[in-house]
């Protein structure tokens, strides 16, 4: 169910020297009452990165492995089993952890790693807001957890201006299945974003914390550039961190595809007028400049689709080599 009165805590934080960012993430969640208000001991929490491509963290592809390991800590200490979980497009979710320089971090910890498979369309929680709107089938790796933490990177992206708390969620569509779906809504990107609020509001996640510290502007969610942010933003409702997140950058929420439509369907958080903000106001959280991208269609082409499926492909060939 989507949180009807939402509460979003922003924090300062400059660098990823890990007890910075544990100081930080601690601050942000004592605002809202404590990772213990979320977790109870014996739960089990997966927590769903971006982890869109092995890329190395200084070029702000995915969650950064710091603010990982941060909030694995912090749920263990609850006495949490914690798990870490994600779909990337091109390779599994271990080989692509491994080449972000999360593995290491997170076998200390004794996190384990969970491939989305098994897809379906059963057991997901009901749609209030976006009943009708049809998506595809999800990873039953969430229904087998007590909590989703939704961990998301702020980026710019192509294709629907912004990148973060809504947009991370559609890594718990299984493998080529995502680019399908971007095919097949490949006429609106309204009708794309119209999906993506269906899949946020079918999964729900007890909590959302981004990784703002350093975003991605430009040409993302892949191609862009680093960008100093220096935030840490967290809360249960990801349409209203996704109304703060357009506050902070100055971008103006008409243009944001899925807060629009959010706003259109008058799901709670899409007004920023309806959010309660503790830790750094936004007047203090604000930017000086971000570049937006240049915006491309939604849809992949035919070709693009085949090309993705040979590199999955050969990627899974190459990893068999190496074993």
């Amino acid at each position: 169910m989507i949180c009807s009165n939402p509460h979003i805590a922003i924090q300062s934080c400059e660098t990823y020297q890990a007890e910075s960012v544990q100081k930080a993430l601690q601050e942000t969640l004592n605002s809202l009452g404590g990772l213990d208000k979320f977790i109870q001991r014996g739960d089990r929490v997966l927590i769903k990165p971006n982890l869109l491509f092995g890329r190395p963290p200084e070029q702000a592809v995915t969650t950064h492995p710091i603010v990982i390991e941060a909030i694995s800590r912090m749920a263990l200490d609850c006495g949490a089993k914690v798990l870490l979980g994600d779909s990337p497009p091109l390779s599994s979710a271990a080989r692509t952890a491994q080449r972000c320089g999360i593995t290491d971090i997170i076998n200390q910890l004794g996190v384990e790693i969970v491939e989305f498979k098994h897809p379906t369309h059963d057991g997901w929680n009901d749609q209030l807001y976006t009943s009708g709107i049809a998506t595809p089938p999800l990873t039953s790796a969430l229904q087998e957890v007590d909590l989703v933490i939704n961990l998301p990177k702020l980026k710019a992206h192509q294709q629907l201006l912004i990148t973060c708390a809504v947009k991370n969620l559609y890594g718990c569509v299984v493998g080529r299945t995502k680019a399908y779906w971007h095919f097949k809504k490949r006429n609106s990107v309204e009708s794309f974003a119209a999906m993506l609020l269906a899949i946020y509001e079918k999964i729900s996640p007890g909590l959302t914390i981004v990784d703002a510290i350093t975003g991605m502007e430009g040409m993302g969610p892949g191609n862009g550039v680093p960008k100093p942010i220096g935030l840490i933003i967290a809360g249960q409702n990801a349409v209203a961190i996704d109304a703060v997140i357009t506050e902070i950058l100055g971008v103006n929420p008409i243009d944001h595809f899925v807060l629009r439509m959010a706003q259109n369907m008058e799901i709670p958080g899409s007004n920023i007028d309806q959010i309660k903000i503790s830790g750094l106001p936004i007047t203090a959280a604000r930017i000086d400049s971000f570049e937006i991208p240049e915006l491309t269609p939604i849809g992949f082409s035919i070709p693009h689709l085949i090309k993705g499926i040979f590199k999955y492909i050969r990627e899974k060939i190459t990893h068999r080599k190496n074993q």
